[in-house]
């Protein structure tokens, strides 16, 4: 039996069978099923026994969904990620208040990731940052809350303590004390990835459960660092 398993991130059930509905192959070649677990999704494409045509409808669903596509295998994220660091040999430091450690917790449980997180911190409010990382206060006051440019200062702070290949920080309006600024029944996470090559800012939106909104911006992050690693 000839089949291809796809990982992908960013995009709903829905999304990929409307995907699959619209794209233009043999639908009488494959059988394709897909399903979502925890925020990402599985799509298996199996023969139905013409493998010339199944070998073309795969390059075609493979081209519809590259970049949402971050394994091609039944893999986690955290797991990809961890494999990408280890082949990539790349260190990382980490500041978690939006996600509350799950980064870290994830990859602390592969064999061997005391070697690639040099440092990780979690910090759940907006003095305990401001004390610790010694940031300017104004700028919460300006910024009223958290910011991109909070994630950006405490990436730049960790950078001149410890030594690492990329610099992960993601803090959000879940931030204790960050309602005296913010009060929104949605939450916002602001995260910073510093490397050799800069740093990439980039925001995360969202209305669900607060449990949901923080496993959604660690995928988030994975996924982001899957794509800058590669």
């Amino acid at each position: 039996m000839t089949s291809q398993t796809l990982k992908l991130y960013g995009l709903t059930v829905e999304e990929i069978e409307d995907r699959l509905k619209n794209l233009d192959y043999d639908k009488n070649a494959v059988k394709t099923y897909v399903k979502e677990k925890y925020l990402d999704a599985f799509l298996y494409v199996e023969s139905k026994g013409n493998d010339e045509l199944y070998t073309l409808a795969l390059s075609k669903i493979v081209k519809e969904f590259e970049q949402y596509i971050y394994a091609d295998r039944d893999v986690s994220l955290y797991e990809r990620l961890y494999e990408v660091l280890v082949i990539r040999n790349k260190t990382v430091s980490l500041m978690e208040q939006a996600t509350g450690g799950i980064l870290t917790n994830n990859l602390m449980a592969f064999d061997g990731a005391e070697k690639i997180v040099k440092v990780s911190y979690m910090i759940p409010s907006i003095k305990g940052m401001i004390d610790h990382f010694d940031l300017n206060p104004f700028k919460f006051t300006v910024n009223h809350g958290v910011s991109n440019e909070t994630a950006f200062d405490i990436a730049s702070s960790i950078r001149s303590k410890i030594l690492s290949d990329l610099y992960i920080v993601c803090v959000s309006t879940l931030a204790e004390g960050n309602d005296l600024y913010y009060n929104n029944s949605s939450y916002t996470a602001y995260v910073a990835i510093g490397s050799a090559a800069g740093v990439k800012l980039f925001k995360v939106d969202s209305d669900l459960k607060k449990r949901d909104f923080m496993n959604q911006v660690a995928k988030t992050i994975c996924f982001k660092l899957i794509n800058i690693l590669k």
